[in-house]
C-alpha cells in the first residue's frame, strides 16, 4: 500500500470515529455495569412501571438493577447507598413541583445519568488518584480496541486498536474536574442540574471538603435563559439569584448566581465584570454554553469556565454536543 494510500486510510479512519464514539467515561461507567451500551443497560428499565418509589422511599429502578446485572465493583450495598442519595435528592427538589398534586419521577435515561454521577462523586472525592488510574487503565484498552464495546461493535469502534491520531489522550488531573451530559432537548436536563448540585454538595460535606468552594455559578448563553433558570431553582426550592455586581459580597456563597457568559470579561466595564472577582475555586454549571456562538465565542466561554473552576468543579449540559465537536473539526 501507498503510503498516500496510507495516509488516506488513516484519515479515514479518524472521521469514522464519531464522537458518540469516543465517550470513554461513559463506557468505563457502562463496563462496571458489565454492559457494553447505555441500551443495554437501560432496556429492562423503560418499562414505566419501574418508575417511582416504594413504601421504603426504594427507587424501582434500583431493585431492577439489583435484579438483573452482574456487577462486582457496584455491590447492592453500595447501589442502595447511591439510591437513597438519588431518592432524598428528587425529593427535595419536587416537593414545590408536586404540591398541586402530581408526582414527578425520574425517568429512567435520567436514574441512570444520576446514578452515574453518584459512582463518579463517590470516587472522585474519596479516592481522586485511584480514579485517573482507572480511567487511564481503560482509556488504554480503548485506545487498544480491547473494551467490551468494541469487541461487541467492530465496525462502529475500531476493534482492532485506533489509528495512532485518533488515540484517546491519557487524562490528567484537571480533566477530572468536569463533567458533561450530552441530554436530549425535553429530557428533563433542568433536573439533572439541580440534583448533580446537590450531589456535589453532599459528596463534599461527606468528604470534609464543603469550605472549599467559593461560589456556585450557572452561566448560561442568554439573558432570557437566565431568568428561566432563576424560576426553576425556585420551583425546586433552591436559593438563586441573577449576578449583580453592585450587590456586594455580604451574601457571597449563600445562593447560586446566575450570570449570562457574555457578561465575563477580563476587566470589569459598565455592563461586565471581570473573571478574576469570583477566584478559581468554585462550582460552575454551564448550560448550551456554545449555542448559538462562534468558533471564537466558544473559546470565550471555555476559557471563562476554566478559570472559574480551576480550583473546583463543572457540570456542563448540552443537547448539541455532537454539533459543535463536529462545527469544531472534531477537536
Amino acid at each position: 500500500m501507498t503510503k498516500r494510500r496510507q495516509g488516506r486510510n488513516r484519515k479515514l479512519a479518524k472521521n469514522k470515529l464519531k464522537f458518540d464514539h469516543r465517550l470513554v467515561l461513559t463506557n468505563w461507567m457502562l463496563e462496571l455495569f458489565g454492559v457494553a451500551t447505555f441500551e443495554d443497560l437501560g432496556k429492562h428499565m423503560r418499562d414505566p412501571a419501574f418508575e417511582g418509589f416504594n413504601e421504603d422511599g426504594i427507587s424501582r429502578f434500583h431493585q431492577c438493577l439489583k435484579l438483573i446485572f452482574d456487577r462486582p465493583e457496584l455491590p447492592n450495598d453500595i447501589l442502595l447507598a447511591y439510591d437513597g442519595n438519588i431518592v432524598r435528592h428528587w425529593k427535595r427538589i419536587t416537593e414545590k413541583r408536586n404540591a398541586d398534586g402530581q408526582n414527578l419521577y425520574p425517568k429512567y435515561f435520567q436514574y441512570l445519568c444520576l446514578l452515574f454521577t453518584e459512582i463518579y462523586m463517590d470516587r472522585y472525592f474519596r479516592d481522586p488518584e485511584k480514579l485517573l488510574v482507572d480511567l487511564n487503565a481503560y482509556a488504554e484498552r480503548f485506545n487498544a480496541g480491547e473494551t467490551p464495546q468494541q469487541q461487541q461493535s467492530p465496525g462502529q469502534l475500531f476493534a482492532t486498536g485506533l489509528p495512532k491520531d485518533a488515540q484517546i489522550k491519557p487524562y490528567e488531573p484537571v480533566d477530572l474536574k468536569k463533567l458533561a451530559f450530552w441530554s436530549a432537548t425535553g429530557s428533563g436536563k433542568t433536573l439533572l442540574m439541580h440534583v448533580n448540585i446537590l450531589q456535589y454538595q453532599h459528596y463534599q460535606k461527606l468528604n470534609g471538603r464543603e469550605s472549599e468552594t467559593n461560589r456556585t455559578i450557572l452561566l448560561t448563553p442568554n439573558e432570557g435563559l437566565s431568568l428561566q433558570h432563576h424560576d426553576e431553582f425556585r420551583l425546586s426550592g433552591m436559593d438563586a439569584d441573577l449576578f449583580n455586581k453592585d450587590a456586594g459580597g455580604l451574601f457571597t456563597g449563600r445562593s447560586i448566581e446566575i450570570i449570562d457568559v457574555n457578561k465575563l470579561r477580563e476587566t470589569t466595564g459598565e455592563k461586565t465584570v471581570s473573571v478574576d472577582a469570583f477566584e478559581g475555586n468554585n462550582l460552575v454549571l454551564v448550560d448550551e454554553g456554545h449555542r448559538g456562538t462562534s468558533g471564537a465565542e466558544v473559546g470565550h466561554w471555555m476559557q471563562m469556565r476554566n478559570r472559574l473552576c480551576e480550583k473546583g468543579f463543572s457540570f456542563e449540559y448540552s443537547a448539541t454536543f455532537g454539533q459543535a465537536v463536529k462545527a469544531s473539526g472534531n477537536k
